[in-house]
């Protein structure tokens, strides 16, 4: 037995094991507190359930009447937790948690197999910190999902690269089609790069390798559209209307609202009837109390913080808000970029080395691009699909700017200059996110500033020090340089880390997660903001009425948008109609089509004035108006005495309920 090789391994796998632990204590603790996260997924879930009719084409509703706006590979994993331990919170949010420190466990292979151990323990923390991985993957989002699914397809790139097996690399884009399967075209923006990986780095002909990606592709479009065709040749009578769409098509979703609408105003593929849809992110704003003007420049406050105001452009991720989600350890990602493709010296084709960081240099540039001119809705939480990219790169840039102090080069003075360089970005990035002052003293800033002074400051006298730069340092030497790397690391890991924190200590809105550190530490003078800033409805009181006066109707109640709907799908599992999809913008239902359930008996009450305010600011109640006006001639308002509560009412006092087979009614 090799007892130096066992020697130097367990320190590994305690670095290892400790760094998952992390992962998963900041994924798992408190989880509890989100609650059932996205309700609208988390209604899906629950009704997918429930037959195997609704969980093939993902419905949003138990009686299948419309379907969620994704497919539904990351929920069907939802779905077999709540088979396996009841439908609760928990058994919702728990596998996102898993998937994020199984994330963690993957990047750490991917970088050490050619970077070695300790690039891939630091980049393994660096994700495991990443403020924006820790909000998704403490939510009922699909995106947790997705990055662990191209982890999994560059994992499978990269030995069919090693091993020139086109087997493998119809692997890797049958993975990426299983993400087009979670999230749909979010998936394929790694599709460039892969292609250029395999294509300069296989080690076969140039025509098999045209020839392997070729066969490729055809997987890749096979698996992709697999489960988009099975439900648009469905016939519509048999199938969920597709949620938000105009023409009741999967591909129509894919190519539309999640393609091209990416990229312009998504209320240009609504219907024409709508009235031209205002910005959510500008909504927001006026609804804090702010104007139709450009967002003003300096910190946010309150609910608009939710939302992405940056404009699009080449500098838009170099926003304090988007960079604290993600990009706190940029400048070291930019030296693992330099120094780690440089690492093997090797001279003529691509090395290893180097496809691998092509591979995380390609796949950060293209999510970056689409991010930075996505001109259409946006949130903070699709940052997550650059974490792995940025994490890997952090950390082969700390490997190699150590080996390089160590080796002596004239690069060793990097290394700390690559640390004071990150001091001071992430100064930037919580000026411009919050809106402090360097001068504030705050005490994550003086942190900050004392720690990475002290290690560079240690790490600039031993390069001074140093009696010769082709003698190996000594055992103590190293000793030092090591404490003081790993101070310097501590500071700049203390602002990452309570940035993540801030989704752990206080349950953010569950539909837009993301990491803010305003929900912490005062901003502009403003105290934190230590509570939801979007509450969830609790419909309990108006579900007790609409069971006591339910009459044998598919559905309980019939809603505008799928606000309102989802928490009664979810507390009761009852069915309730959508009328309008998500924001009410669906063309699903006619007054005459209306007519006819009701004369059926298949809905007695509709709920109208139900839509939350960006819905209503998109078009919600315009495109809402004529089934509104039917519903309001047609049936007899009900007394909000009978059946509203304190929980639902408040602001929302727009909501009006109308019995549409009027009978006596019993009160809750």
């Amino acid at each position: 037995m090799d007892t130096t090789n066992a020697t130097r391994r367990l320190p590994l796998r305690f670095g290892l094991g400790a760094v998952l632990c992390l992962a998963a204590a900041l994924r798992l603790w408190r989880l509890d507190q989100n609650g059932f996260g996205n309700e609208y997924y988390t209604a899906g879930v629950r009704s997918m359930s429930l037959s195997w009719h609704n969980f093939l084409y993902g419905s949003f509703d138990p009686a299948g009447f419309i379907s969620v706006d994704k497919p539904p590979v990351a929920l069907w994993i939802q779905v077999a937790s709540v088979k396996l331990f009841g439908f609760h919170a928990l058994s919702v949010l728990i596998p996102q948690a898993l998937e994020g420190v199984a994330a963690v466990t993957l990047l750490y292979h991917l970088v050490q197999r050619r970077f070695g151990a300790a690039a891939g323990l630091l980049a393994a923390l660096f994700l495991a910190l990443t403020p924006v991985s820790v909000a998704i993957d403490r939510s009922s989002n699909t995106d947790s999902c997705l990055v662990l699914v191209l982890l999994l397809a560059a994992w499978a790139l990269t030995l069919a690269v090693e091993q020139g097996r086109w087997p493998l690399l119809a692997l890797a884009m049958a993975l990426v089609g299983l993400g087009f399967n979670v999230k749909m075209l979010a998936a394929c923006v790694v599709l460039p790069t892969f292609v250029l990986v395999y294509l300069v780095g296989a080690p076969l002909a140039w025509r098999r390798r045209v020839v392997d990606l070729a066969v490729a592709g055809v997987v890749l479009t096979a698996v992709s559209l697999s489960w988009v065709l099975v439900f648009d040749l469905t016939p519509p009578d048999r199938r969920p209307y597709a949620g938000t769409t105009n023409q009741n098509s999967m591909l129509e979703l894919a190519v539309g609202p999640y393609g091209v609408g990416r990229f312009i105003r998504s209320a240009e593929f609504r219907s024409a009837s709508i009235a031209p849809a205002a910005d959510p992110s500008r909504a927001a704003a006026r609804a804090a109390g702010g104007t139709d003007r450009a967002p003003e420049s300096g910190p946010r406050r309150g609910f608009s913080r939710l939302f992405v105001q940056a404009p699009a452009g080449a500098l838009r991720l170099a926003d304090g808000q988007l960079a604290g989600q993600v990009g706190w350890l940029l400048p070291l990602a930019v030296a693992g970029l330099v120094l780690g493709a440089s690492r093997d010296r090797i001279h003529g084709p691509l090395s290893p080395t180097r496809l691998a960081v092509i591979l995380w240099l390609g796949w950060l540039l293209t999510y970056a691009g689409v991010y930075s001119y996505a001109g259409g809705f946006f949130h903070f939480y699709y940052l997550a699909t650059m974490a792995p990219p940025l994490a890997a790169l952090a950390g082969i840039g700390v490997a190699t700017l150590c080996e390089s102090f160590l080796q002596g080069a004239g690069r060793a003075v990097l290394l700390p200059a690559s640390l004071l360089l990150t001091a001071a970005w992430q100064l930037y990035i919580d000026a411009s996110a919050l809106g402090w002052r360097l001068g504030g003293h705050h005490p994550i800033h003086l942190v900050l500033i004392g720690g990475t002074l002290l290690s560079a400051g240690v790490l600039l006298v031993m390069l001074v020090l140093r009696p010769s730069a082709s003698e190996p340092p000594s055992p103590r030497a190293r000793a030092l340089a090591a404490s003081a790397v790993a101070i310097g690391l501590v500071a700049l890991l203390l602002a990452p880390a309570a940035w993540a924190l801030s989704s752990v200590l206080v349950a953010g809105p569950g539909a837009i997660p993301s990491a803010d550190l305003a929900r912490l530490v005062p901003v502009a003078g403003d105290a934190p903001a230590r509570s939801r800033t979007i509450e969830p409805y609790d419909p309990s009181g108006l579900v007790a009425f609409l069971e006591a006066n339910h009459t044998g109707e598919r559905y309980l109640l019939a809603t505008t948008t799928t606000r309102l709907a989802a928490p009664i799908i979810i507390g009761s599992g009852r069915s309730v109609m959508a009328m309008g999809g998500f924001h009410g913008l669906d063309p699903i239902l006619t007054p005459e089509k209306l007519a006819g359930m009701v004369d059926a008996g298949q809905i007695r009450f509709v709920m109208v004035g139900d839509g939350p305010f960006i819905s209503r600011r998109l078009g919600a109640d315009v495109a809402a108006k004529p089934i509104t006006d039917w519903v309001q001639e047609r049936g007899q308002l009900v007394d909000p005495a009978l059946w509203r509560s304190s929980a639902l009412g408040g602001r929302r006092s727009g909501m009006r309920l109308y019995d549409l087979r009027p009978a006596p009614l019993i009160a809750r």
